[in-house]
């Protein structure tokens, strides 16, 4: 895209680079998941940390009324369920498979035995826990600093260029996500991001079908995102 640039808030990079992820790619147990599935639930007692090898994850935290949140949406060569590395660690929030999915599974032990040989591999995990803090706090500053609109145009170019991006017969680029799902990540209420993307499709930057979202126009889309 010309003259677009991503702010702090937008994460490109996936949580491991090409040496990791071949690495761990070779080492675990592989673990397959079908759309819908459950990796694990909030509040279980955690046992293993992923490696996404291919699909897409996305994980939820529920609250005592029982309404999920999304967190985030988790891409190939993610590292997925970092809790278990906590002492007498319980999940904190829900990991569900977006589609059929792929990851290489390591028990806490094993995990930590990899840490300890490989400093490189603690110094990314610290830094890649820092920058999701860093997101999270990007995500709440967003919510005071940009209108619903700009929000959503922001994740929606997000997504398109990292997250939950596939292709389908047509070679055309989709995202698998519903408007409750982009409520949840835009602080928002879902009639109004329903709203907000009858527009966005009316004026020809995306194409809104059930859970599933085509961007058309995503230079146009980034230009919200600054008005």
């Amino acid at each position: 895209m010309k003259n677009f640039e991503l702010t702090e808030g937008i994460e490109l990079e996936s949580d491991l680079n090409t040496e990791y992820f071949d690495r761990l790619s070779k080492l675990g147990r592989q673990a397959t998941f079908e759309a819908g599935q459950y990796v694990f639930h909030q509040g279980e007692t955690a046992r293993s940390v992923f490696v996404l090898t291919d699909g897409s994850l996305k994980t939820t935290r529920s609250d005592e009324k029982g309404h999920d949140t999304l967190l985030k949406i988790h891409q190939i060569g993610s590292l997925v369920g970092l809790s278990t590395l906590r002492p007498k660690a319980t999940r904190d929030a829900n990991c569900i498979a977006v589609q059929s999915s792929i990851a290489r599974r390591f028990g806490r032990a094993e995990f930590l035995k990899l840490m300890r040989m490989d400093g490189e591999l603690g110094i990314l995990l610290v830094q890649l826990l820092l920058k999701r803090q860093q997101l999270l706090h990007s995500r709440v500053s967003d919510a005071t600093g940009l209108s619903v609109e700009q929000r959503l145009a922001r994740v929606l170019v997000q997504m398109h260029l990292e997250l939950d991006a596939s292709r389908d017969v047509s070679g055309q680029l989709f995202l698998r996500i519903s408007h409750e799902e982009l409520a949840a990540l835009v602080f928002s209420r879902r009639q109004y991001v329903t709203a907000i993307l009858r527009r966005f499709s009316a004026g020809g930057l995306i194409e809104n079908k059930r859970q599933q979202i085509s961007i058309l126009d995503v230079e146009r889309l980034a230009e919200v995102i600054s008005r």
